[in-house]
């Protein structure tokens, strides 16, 4: 008793003057609260457990592995790689000796994996490093073409490697570069030269963008360009490695899909089966984008187990059919290990780009886990492919394709346990063929679109921060367009294959066709739809984070405990929403073209066309339509000036004369040429500040440049896909 008060009691009692006490209060609303979060919190600690008895934990430590990746490739200088092994060894360190003695061992062990994959990152980078062109030039080069790229409505593109340039030491010559060839293509191993305008690979054009240099730094290429004329054959295609030999075989299949099935079913049949997308039309394309259909265009984990689940359904069929087999074979085991060999050869003549070789890694997971007697299907396979997969490519964590196809999968296998583990009440079934024919059609379509809905919710918040845009009808056009894809079009392509050896090719390969067409018919009727095309305005990179670890916490565990999950993932939504701005103004890196805002809300580009790169990067999320992409800009011989939003004028200078004039009435000056250092304009970006970081985007709060917001797309610290200042 404390006080002359009852210790311990659920309510409070008062005491009379007679020395009794009246009867009993119930307690307040504070202590009532207080009783419910202390209970909640217990039931979360025992859900906790529970999940991290099943191992649940296994898959947070492959987030870590992505995260220490992603760390690694954000950070704004580059790290030691010394410095991260040591770290990571500290950590482990402190991880076991918790774990041998008892305690608690967690944190440490996230932080070891968290710094692992940040040196994973380190050691690739120095593993690939190569010399990346420093400055344009203009040189008599020659090498050995060991990829071709044929391009619809555009010349064709190759990599060189055993690379010469004419007046350049080799250890400052780039391993590989990329040219751009008039006329015929060159043959594949191949030596060729020629007179050649080579540039350093472009960084990203608008901060937080895509960056080609750093795509191209992993892929050893150093420089890019075009030749002059017409290039010259200085050896024959001989001793080749197997590498190109096997280009040349993916080519030759190409071309005979492209001989045999015409219109744009062709080039899509040619992309989905040797991934050469290089000859769809951008009108295709765009259809497909529009409606939400652009996945299937690339080799992706759906078009690997198709093949290979078509493979392994086939095998078993078959094999299910001799009672001898049936009954002394381990016929899963079996197909498994046929439809691992088909997956392993489709991604062979698929040409092995980043987004095929995960999409193997995921399935021979799987398959894997067949072999080994264990679930196909389980957030623990996931969990493995990604670490192999981060672990052979660290940089494919800030691709769009990694991030969506792991959310996808993430997203689909987490529904399934949770409709697994739904209640179910087991009716009768109903009576007759048409009750039962129409209950299988029904969770056939129900099955559809509910996986698309998943998948089309886990991976939207990606395709809004990577391409600007969001598919209004995706889940329609899907639903329409993958029964076609799954049911005919890939089997049909498997069949393609295995029968073009005997010339008996051109009927799966007319089915296939045939499935392509309907499949282009949804996609331009799902197009034509009113608002089937929205634009997203760009926002922060780390509002994405918030939304990605509400996803994650939401598919990882598995106790109501994933219900916290959606806090995050809302209020990461909603902040996206909030923060999302369109720049008022972009530089591209060179400084030779702009895109300012008017005050009537449209973009507005000058200094590069219609079309081009930069005038499609920019413009992809504007909704309003201008005409001509650079109405408001007047320019002469010396510069243009345009008016922006709030008032504040742009001169976009040309000429250095334009200096003196210009640096007093312009509030903003742009040129590609060095400002002078008497420039009293408010904002200057000029030569200087672009080769120190690259593309710039203003954004405007207010008229007075205090309130104005820059952003530029390269830290102070260059990183080694960067290259060095010009």
């Amino acid at each position: 008793m404390i006080g002359g008060a009852p210790e311990g009691g659920l309510g409070e009692h008062t005491q009379t003057a007679s020395g009794g006490f009246s009867r009993y209060l119930p307690p307040g609303r504070l202590r009532r609260w207080q009783w419910r979060a202390s209970d909640h919190l217990q039931r979360l600690a025992r859900h906790l457990a529970r999940d991290l008895h099943e191992r649940r934990g296994f898959l947070f430590l492959a987030v870590a592995f992505c995260v220490g990746a992603l760390i690694y490739f954000a950070l704004p200088r580059e790290p030691l790689l010394a410095g991260l092994v040591v770290a990571t060894g500290v950590f482990a360190g402190l991880a076991i000796s918790a774990w041998w003695r008892g305690g608690a061992f967690s944190l440490f062990l996230l932080l070891a994996v968290l710094l692992a994959g940040a040196s994973a990152a380190k050691l690739r980078v120095e593993l690939v490093k190569a010399p990346l062109l420093q400055r344009a030039v203009s040189a008599d080069i020659s090498g050995r073409v060991v990829k071709l790229e044929l391009r619809a409505g555009r010349a064709p593109r190759a990599v060189l490697d055993r690379v010469v340039i004419a007046g350049m030491a080799p250890e400052r010559t780039p391993k590989r570069i990329r040219l751009t060839f008039r006329g015929e293509p060159p043959p594949l191993g191949a030596r060729v030269g020629g007179r050649a305008r080579l540039s350093p690979v472009p960084g990203p054009a608008v901060p937080g963008g895509y960056d080609p240099a750093r795509a191209a730094f992993f892929q050893g290429i150093g420089a890019a360009g075009f030749v002059f004329g017409a290039f010259r054959l200085e050896a024959a295609p001989a001793g080749i490695r197997p590498l190109v030999r096997l280009a040349a075989f993916r080519r030759a299949i190409a071309q005979r899909i492209l001989d045999t099935v015409p219109g744009p079913a062709g080039p899509i049949a040619a992309a989905l089966l040797v991934g050469e997308r290089g000859m769809i039309g951008e009108e295709e394309a765009e259809v497909l984008r529009v409606a939400g259909l652009a996945h299937i265009l690339a080799i992706s984990g759906l078009h690997m187990m198709l093949i290979a689940g078509t493979a392994f359904w086939l095998v078993r069929a078959l094999l299910a059919l001799s009672q001898a087999a049936a009954l002394n074979w381990p016929l899963r085991k079996v197909a498994a290990l046929l439809a691992l060999t088909v997956g392993a050869f489709y991604l062979a003549i698929s040409g092995g780009n980043v987004a095929t070789i995960r999409a193997f890694i995921m399935a021979a997971v799987m398959f894997t886990a067949i072999l080994l007697d264990r679930p196909a299907l389980s957030l623990r396979n996931l969990a493995i492919a990604a670490f192999i997969t981060v672990l052979m490519e660290p940089e494919s964590v800030v691709e769009p394709g990694f991030q969506m196809s792991f959310a996808a999968v993430a997203a689909l296998i987490a529904g399934w346990e949770a409709w697994r583990e739904r209640p179910v009440e087991r009716l009768a079934e109903p009576p007759g063929w048409a009750g039962r024919l129409a209950g299988a059609a029904f969770k056939a379509v129900f099955a559809i679109a509910l996986t698309t809905l998943i998948a089309g919710l886990a991976t939207a918040p990606f395709a809004a921060y990577h391409f600007g845009r969001f598919a209004a009808y995706s889940l329609l056009g899907n639903l329409l367009a993958m029964p076609l894809v799954s049911l005919l079009v890939m089997p049909a392509g498997l069949l393609t294959l295995l029968s073009m050896p005997f010339g008996l090719d051109p009927v799966p390969l007319a089915l296939m066709a045939a499935g392509i067409e309907s499949v282009l018919a949804v996609a331009a009727w799902v197009a034509e739809l009113p608002g089937s095309s929205l634009a997203v305005a760009p926002f922060p990179a780390w509002t994405l984070l918030v939304m990605t670890a509400g996803f994650l916490w939401l598919c990882l565990w598995r106790s109501p405990v994933r219900l916290y999950g959606l806090v995050p993932l809302f209020g990461g939504v909603l902040l996206a929403g909030v923060l999302a701005a369109h720049p008022d103004l972009i530089v591209d890196e060179t400084g030779k073209a702009v895109a300012a805002r008017g005050p009537d809300g449209a973009l507005r580009v000058e200094g590069a066309r219609a079309g081009s790169y930069l005038a499609d990067v920019w413009l992809k999320t504007e909704q309003t339509s201008i005409g001509r992409i650079d109405a408001g800009f007047a320019c002469d011989d010396m510069a243009c000036l345009f008016t922006l939003a709030g008032g504040a004028r742009l001169s976009h200078i040309v000429s250095p004369f334009a200096f003196a004039e210009d640096c007093a009435r312009a509030a903003i000056v742009v040129s590609a040429l060095p400002a002078p250092p008497d420039c009293r304009a408010p904002l200057v970006i000029d030569r200087a500040a672009l080769s120190a970081h690259g593309a710039h985007a203003l954004y405007l709060r207010g008229a007075e440049p205090s309130g104005w917001r820059l952003a530029t797309a390269r830290p102070t610290m260059r990183r080694p896909w960067q290259g060095e200042p010009f």
